[in-house]
């Protein structure tokens, strides 16, 4: 059934699926992080003893925000822009955090240009596409028009 509010509400742009997809993505690679290390936990103990706590929760921690983001994108709410713009600052550095942290190899500082490059376009393409005038619309921003 058709409600009057739905039949004001623009349809979503292409920009914000594509965003949606992303951000399923990363919460797919999440979801499999977390799922595989319960799997893989006494091999992991044995290595680290509490690495596999740490990659447990960030995956599930991550896999969880992300879900309740592509929910909120594909949906349209009204706090998903804003919610996917704080992940996604929250989540860049989180990544740098880690990625120096555990994955500080002489091969990994090689690409560090590359991957800080992959950062900022990644971060522009969320910024950019939550901008858009018809996205505001979808997610139901209200704008004067001015003359």
């Amino acid at each position: 059934m058709v409600t009057p509010k739905d039949e004001q509400r623009p349809k979503r742009p292409f920009s914000v699926s594509l965003l949606a997809i992303v951000v399923l993505t990363f919460t797919s690679l999440h979801l499999v992080r977390f799922v595989e290390v319960l799997r893989l936990w006494d091999f992991l103990h044995e290595l680290l003893p509490d690495l596999p706590l740490f990659l447990a929760l960030t995956g599930a921690i991550w896999g969880v925000i992300g879900l309740v983001l592509v929910w909120g994108l594909w949906r349209g709410h009204p706090m998903a822009p804003q919610a996917t713009r704080l992940a996604a600052l929250v989540y860049a550095g989180y990544y740098w955090i880690d990625h120096l942290w555990l994955a500080a190899s002489i091969e990994e500082r090689r690409i560090l240009p590359f991957t800080v490059g992959v950062t900022l376009v990644l971060l522009g393409f969320i910024y950019w596409t939550l901008s858009r005038p018809r996205a505001k619309a979808f997610f139901g921003e209200r704008h004067e028009q001015q003359r």
